[in-house]
């Protein structure tokens, strides 16, 4: 048997490390995950897999609107695990909402400055600190590669984590 569960796995909102996904770099993220692995705390090892992304999409959410005042979306992800002895207890635990935020990994190429669109870092802004009202970020681009999506404790995005069940049987 098989267990599916939806994942919020990042937007384009800005972050605790004060970076943002533009919507390029999300769509492409989109294409990339698909046949990633869920695992814990970021430790790349092939004991802690626990789940693989099987589709994405990227979801719009026109009526609300993000600190950079553009329209919310976000990667929406699909996983699956084998339902086994072994991953019982953590099945019920994403079921009970325990198991419920995730981080990802990826690499992009460029991280460029929300104020005056240099390369993060070459210039004077500083992340976190307003410029005449404005908040300075760095804006992620052109997405190069997914690693995997993590369960984790506190994520950099705050809104990231299990959104629902996606399907299967409810017995465990």
């Amino acid at each position: 048997e098989v267990y599916t569960f939806s994942l919020r796995l990042c937007d384009n909102e800005v972050d605790r490390d004060w970076e943002r996904f533009d919507t390029a770099a999300l769509n492409t993220l989109g294409d990339l995950f698909v046949g990633k692995s869920g695992i814990f705390d970021h430790q790349w090892s092939a004991r802690g897999q626990a789940a693989r992304i099987y589709r994405t999409e990227l979801v719009r959410d026109e009526g609300v609107l993000t600190e950079a005042g553009e329209p919310l979306c976000y990667l929406k992800g699909y996983a699956y695990m084998l339902r086994t002895e072994g991953n019982r207890d953590l099945i019920a635990e994403i079921e009970g909402g325990i198991k419920k935020e995730v981080s990802v990994g990826c690499a992009v190429k460029r991280a460029e400055c929300s104020i005056c669109g240099s390369d993060m870092g070459r210039c004077a802004h500083e992340k976190g600190k307003r410029y005449d009202g404005r908040l300075c970020c760095a804006r992620l681009l052109e997405a190069t590669d997914a690693f995997e999506f993590s369960f984790v404790a506190v994520p950099a995005q705050p809104r990231a984590g299990v959104m629902k069940r996606a399907g299967g049987s409810p017995s465990l």
